[in-house]
Order: structure tokens, then C-alpha cells, then sequence
């Protein structure tokens, strides 16, 4: 069965009962959100991947839109990103491609994540030009459609050590839709900042979450006055206990529901070998967008 436009996923939930194998997609990241909640709480569900259709999508859209002539395209690019932000260019840098209210801003490339490596080049070349740029302040406004892991802790750590404010916003999906940019839905999501404790006792870790820092200002005004706590804007967390640096497997999860709002703020898992493993936890916020970080934990 395949379902190209999913919705709510009533159809791969159904197909999923009659023991039907299935394909489900949706543009939407909140559809493909409900639906894997939706799937996860049928009784005995096999397992199932969510996957991203990736770059080529992205790929194809920037040379269509911006030509097949490789500098003029990434430069036609850069200036269109820059311009749903609201920033004003800058010529003559690598690394630093516009302003925006007396920040330097820089725009991640379409097919790439950003990596620490390029924090690294970006913080490099705003040091060596540091008032030829114009900007009024030290804060640095990186945009992205990827980041790799962990950039919230290590790159925003390197960052302040080099005195500057470093942001990561990830470009939205809804630049590649035509009838979104002319209407001005465009919204640059800040990236999360997500907490995680973990204690170990002989051979079982327990995770907690302890913190979750989301951009209040992209949550609804009436519904932002109803958060207390930063635990609300978790709607579905998941533990990968074992991550091995490819596909995340659900190991452990806990999500909100419209009968059952509770949320299971801690995980317990029972290694059965000593061994240094990689645990990949993942966070999805009541808007749909998502949040990873990965610790490091030693079993003997």
C-alpha cells in the first residue's frame, strides 16, 4: 500500500492491522510526527523506518530555480536566502554572507550540514575582518537546512570562548514552495537546546531529561501563555541506546497522546555486555522539529 499524502496516518495504521505492508509520505513534518505516534501505539506494530527524502530534493529545486552554472547558482542561492531572512548581503567574504539587525549572518550550503568544521572557518574569518564587515555587535546568525550533532553544545561552547553569540537557525522547507514565499510564511527556526542526566549503576543507565530550550517565539502567543514548564514543549522523546551512527533505532519511547497527556520524563535500559556505547536521544517539540544529543556512556 502506498499513501503518498498520509496525513494523521489512517491509512498506514490500517494498512498495519490487516498486516499489510506499506509506504507513507507527507511533506509535512508534523503529519509525518502524528503519524508515527499514531503507528507506535498499535498493539505489537513491527518495526518501521522515518526517513528524509534528503539533499536531492533540495538539489534539484537550487539548480531549476537558480541555474546549472555552478558559482552563479550558489551565489543566486545565498542572496535568495538572505533575503527571505531579511538580511542585507556582504561581498567579499568566504564565510560571512550577509547582515541582519548588526549581525553577521551565514547561509549553510544545500547539500551539506553544517559541521563544527565550518563554525570553525566562520569564526576564523570574522576574526581577521573585525570591523569591515559593518556589524555592531559580536553575534554570528548561522542558517542551515542540517546541522550535525551536538552543535548546540560543542560549536556554541567554541563560540563563546571566541567572545562571539553564535545562533543556528535551520531553513525551513517551505523556501522550495513558491505560493509560501510570495505569501511570507517563511519562519527560521532557532535550534532547541536539549539537557539530558544520566547515572549509571552497574550495568543500567538511566536517563533523564533536564532541560529543554525551545524558541518561545514561533509557539502561538495563546498557546505560549499557557507553558509553565519547559517539559510542554516535549511531545515525543525516544532513546537509541546503542546508536551506531546510521539509522536511529526506537529502543525506548514516550509521547503525549489526546487521551493521555502524561509524559515519562525518564528511561531505564539493562546493558548486557560492558563496553563504551553511543545513546542517541531524540526530542520532538509540540511544533514538529527535531532535537538529538548524544552521550557518551562507559558500561564495566
Amino acid at each position: 500500500m502506498l499513501d503518498c499524502f498520509c496525513g494523521s496516518g489512517t491509512t498506514p495504521a490500517v494498512a498495519e492491522k490487516l498486516n499489510r505492508r506499506w509506504i507513507t509520505c507527507d511533506l509535512g513534518r508534523f503529519a509525518i510526527h502524528t503519524a508515527r505516534k499514531r503507528l507506535l501505539s498499535i498493539a505489537n506494530v513491527k518495526p518501521f523506518v522515518v526517513q528524509n527524502l534528503g539533499k536531492y530534493e533540495r538539489q534539484s529545486w537550487q539548480e531549476s530555480e537558480f541555474g546549472a552554472e555552478a558559482n552563479e547558482r550558489i551565489a543566486a542561492y545565498t542572496r535568495f536566502i538572505l533575503d527571505l531572512y531579511r538580511a542585507q548581503p556582504l561581498n567579499g567574504f568566504a564565510w560571512l554572507h550577509g547582515l541582519k539587525a548588526g549581525r553577521v549572518v551565514h547561509v549553510g550550503a544545500v547539500d551539506a550540514p553544517v559541521t563544527v568544521a565550518d563554525v570553525k572557518a566562520i569564526l576564523i574569518e570574522w576574526r581577521k575582518n573585525l570591523g569591515k564587515t559593518g556589524a555592531k555587535d559580536s553575534g554570528i546568525d548561522v542558517l542551515g537546512w542540517e546541522f550535525a550533532l551536538d552543535m548546540n553544545e560543542t560549536a556554541k561552547q567554541q563560540a563563546q570562548e571566541a567572545g562571539v553569540d553564535l545562533r543556528f537557525l535551520t531553513i525551513p522547507r517551505e523556501v522550495l514552495e513558491e505560493k509560501a514565499v510570495k505569501q511570507g510564511d517563511i519562519q527560521f527556526f532557532e535550534l532547541a537546546a536539549l539537557s539530558v542526566k544520566k547515572t549509571i549503576k552497574k550495568r543500567t543507565l538511566t536517563l533523564s531529561l533536564d532541560d529543554f530550550i525551545a524558541p518561545r517565539e514561533y509557539v502561538p502567543q495563546e498557546i505560549r501563555d499557557k507553558i509553565t514548564r519547559w517539559e510542554a514543549f516535549v511531545d515525543y522523546w525516544a532513546v537509541d541506546f546503542d546508536f551506531k551512527g546510521d539509522t536511529f533505532h526506537n529502543q525506548w519511547q514516550s509521547y503525549r497522546t489526546r487521551k493521555d497527556k502524561k509524559l515519562e520524563l525518564t528511561a531505564k535500559h539493562d546493558y548486557d555486555a560492558p563496553g563504551n556505547y553511543a545513546v542517541q536521544v531524540k526530542v520532538i517539540d509540540i511544533l514538529g522539529n527535531d532535537t538529538t544529543r548524544t552521550l557518551r556512556v562507559e558500561i564495566k
